[in-house]
């Protein structure tokens, strides 16, 4: 590259940017561009239901699944999160007089959220302050969002028939506390072989290869890695019935799938960055926010925005419109989109970022789909809107049926585990007492519908009172399974209801009831005589009920789980890190050429999100990341990699169409895992528009025990070659392996 860059704020027309959305992805876009001088506006439907004329809440609703949920008793016509009186509630409790605050369960923050920490650290926290003539203003303080988290240690489940255990959520400190944690294993009928197998079974993970992970196990059950599934159905490894049923079910209570139908490599990933971040002594080890999310991080978030200059309008955008393409234009000069809202306004913007749910994303880019445009557009076609193949999630595409479906139809999504998007919600429940069951997350062992809880509110630091706020306590309950009947709620006919055939009185009671028989199953008294009850609840925002007959007919909020085999069917590109040290895709030469010149589609020749005729690029959980799971650090790191992209094509164009951003990587040498106190890499890598959003893998982070022989195996993966402790002899001769020629499509 020769042509001198301009960066971003020193253009005498700063380049614009239309970010479609205000949820976690959306933010993380607009806080980034706007550091590197980008001219940045968010568009976001939904408004805050908080805000009055002049109270100082932000017009739109900031935080999308991630946000706080503001309730008022309602009319019970279908109201979003209206507050409804519990079923059989005790005496008459005041109606509270202004909305009460709910949180979606987990709501939590692991070590191993690296790209949420770091933001978390930029994120100034504002106090409302007034000056000597009385003017009021939001000013900052030397305190940031980080400070807002509270470390939580402990964990808590339920035992059929025996006392509730609780676990420490950090390792022990010494072997008395490791043999008496050990000790309460047996507690659930686990043998010492059952544990063995287990953590044989992690340790083997750790040394296999991310490319043999792609290659293998994202093809394979997280149940079947375990039980170690053969070709002709067999299992390798065997457990006793209880510790079986744990591996069924603990995927359900934490994200929604069936382990017999989640893929392996996220699975396994996920639980082991859970787990492997224990040994933190620190408060950010696991963590909750101080209050209400949106209190605790989103209204600082949104004043900081504002203050570095990114403004906020409420639209909602109907259709991104594809531009007249001249084919004779060469590619980097070639026109971009317009953005119609659904009032009819249009915009023009240099760059627009998609960063709306899945089922949105898909429906406002017809018309680029239309157009011929190729890369996350294509991708994006059925994604939501397909109904799952009758014969499970490996069915080949060419006997798939082909039929379409609404994806937010209560009726029509989820019916099956294998389905990519499943119900994951939840009910809050408002006491007029205190009640904290537990200082930490609480899992509810063997029920039906896969219970988990929190009482977060007393981690708040303005903690709720009832003279204020019309109660004292609250409930936070996540729902992981709307299809398994109960065995105690049943229809006209005796059948057992499932979550999703329920009415929001019914699924209160019903979840109420469940997790009372839990707490007490070991009981010598009724739970009357043990358990406060709820006055008050309210179900998640994203169920929809019918004004006629109470049932949830829509979830607004499907939840993205990671089914075998569909990995590589999550719209666009494969995430890249600007470290250079992870694994990604590439396009060769001739089909990057083909999507350039006949689809539309640009990508920075070392991998990375796509650009759609030279403007569009897309974030959110739905689209590949290194977290891999439906989460705010994934939905964080999807905002960076699109700003990463952009970056890349500003440099492109910039560069007259010659800078094709192959080799943009600075050479650093330091230990593997070594990271600063901030939890995050000491490294920024550089460009002239700007550096590099920072991109956590969170693969790299596990423990450097294991990387000679993840190494090993990478080389063994790249040559077809079983995993080297699969091989009885070493395939080479001499001390060292021939060098392993990587194709181009890999880096």
């Amino acid at each position: 590259m020769t042509t001198p860059i301009i960066p971003p704020a020193a253009c005498r027309r700063r380049p614009t940017v239309a970010v479609l959305g205000a949820g976690i992805a959306g933010l993380s876009a607009a806080h980034e561009l706007a550091e590197r001088g980008f001219d940045v506006t968010v568009y976001e439907p939904r408004i805050d239901e908080r805000a009055e004329p002049g109270n100082g809440h932000p017009a739109v609703k900031l935080g999308g699944l991630a946000a706080s949920q503001y309730a008022k008793a309602g009319s019970h016509n279908g109201t979003h999160a209206e507050l409804r009186p519990f079923p059989g509630r005790r005496g008459q409790p005041t109606v509270p007089g202004r909305a009460v605050a709910g949180e979606h369960g987990f709501r939590f923050f692991p070590a191993y959220y690296l790209h949420t920490w770091d933001l978390f650290n930029r994120i100034p926290i504002y106090q409302h302050t007034a000056s000597a003539t009385g003017i009021q203003r939001w000013t900052t303080t030397s305190r940031t969002v980080w400070d807002n988290v509270r470390r939580v240690v402990t964990q808590g489940t339920t035992v059929n028939g025996k006392p509730s255990l609780v676990f420490p959520r950090e390792a022990p400190r010494s072997l008395a506390e490791f043999i008496s944690t050990a000790g309460q294993l047996t507690e659930f009928g686990f043998t010492a072989t059952d544990v063995q197998t287990f953590v044989g079974r992690l340790l083997r993970y750790l040394v296999t290869s991310p490319l043999r992970r792609a290659t293998e196990l994202e093809n394979l059950s997280a149940y079947d890695y375990f039980v170690g599934r053969q070709p002709d159905g067999t299992r390798r490894f065997s457990y006793t019935p209880r510790f079986d049923a744990l591996l069924l079910e603990m995927p359900r209570v934490l994200a929604a799938f069936d382990s017999r139908w989640g893929d392996a490599r996220t699975n396994l990933t996920t639980y082991l960055q859970l787990q492997l971040q224990m040994d933190r002594r620190d408060n950010k080890a696991d963590g909750v926010l101080n209050g209400p999310t949106t209190e605790s991080w989103f209204d600082h978030w949104y004043r900081h925005l504002t203050q570095i200059g990114v403004r906020f309008v409420r639209a909602s955008a109907e259709c991104i419109d594809p531009p007249v393409v001249d084919a004779r234009q060469p590619p980097h000069l070639r026109p971009r989109v317009r953005v119609t809202f659904a009032d009819g306004t249009r915009v023009a913007p240099d760059y627009t970022v998609v960063a709306v749910d899945a089922p949105s994303a898909e429906r406002i880019t017809m018309a680029l789909r239309a157009a011929g445009t190729g890369g996350t557009v294509a991708d994006l076609d059925g994604f939501t809107t397909s109904a799952p193949p009758p014969d499970g999630p490996l069915q080949p595409d060419a006997t798939r049926s082909g039929a379409r479906r609404d994806p937010y139809a209560m009726d029509l999504m989820g019916r099956v585990p294998w389905d990519r998007f499943q119900t994951l919600s939840g009910v809050q429940y408002y006491f007029d007492t205190e009640f904290q069951l537990l200082r930490g997350h609480m899992y509810y062992s063997g029920t039906e519908w896969a219970l988990s809880s929190i009482n977060q509110h007393g981690m708040w630091e303005k903690r709720p009172n009832l003279a204020d706020d019309g109660y004292v306590s609250v409930l936070s309950v996540d729902i992981g399974d709307f299809n398994t009947p109960s065995r105690h709620l049943v229809d006209a006919t005796g059948r057992g209801k499932a979550a999703r055939d329920c009415t929001p009185d019914e699924l209160a009671a019903e979840v109420w009831r469940q997790i009372v028989a839990a707490l007490t199953s070991d009981a010598r008294c009724s739970p009357e005589e043990i358990m406060p009850w709820p006055a008050w609840y309210t179900l998640d925002r994203g169920l929809i009920t019918a004004a006629d007959t109470g049932l949830i007919v829509r979830n607004e909020t499907p939840y993205l789980v990671p089914i075998i085999g569909d990995w590589p069917n999550r719209p666009g590109g494969d995430p890249w890190n600007p470290h250079g040290t992870s694994w990604t895709y590439r396009p060769t030469q001739a089909r990057w050429l083909e999507d350039l010149h006949v689809r539309n589609v640009w990508q920075a020749r070392h991998g990375g999100f796509q650009v759609h005729h030279n403007s569009v690029v897309f974030a959110g959980t739905w689209t590949k990341t290194f977290t891999r799971m439906t989460s705010m650090e994934a939905a964080c790191e999807s905002g960076r990699h699109a700003v990463n992209a952009i970056l890349d094509h500003y440099l492109w164009v910039g560069s007259d169409g010659t800078d094709l951003r192959e080799n943009t990587t600075l050479e650093w040498r330091f230990p593997f895992g070594f990271l600063d106190q901030g939890l995050s890499s000491p490294i920024r890598m550089p460009t002239p528009a700007g550096d590099y959003c920072y991109v956590f893998d969170i693969e790299n982070r596990e423990p450097a025990d294991a990387r000679p022989l993840r190494t090993l195996d990478s080389d063994f993966a790249a040559e077809s070659l079983p995993h080297p402790l699969d091989v009885p002899t070493t395939p080479y001769e001499g001390s060292q392996p021939p060098p392993v020629q990587i194709t181009e499509a890999h880096t």
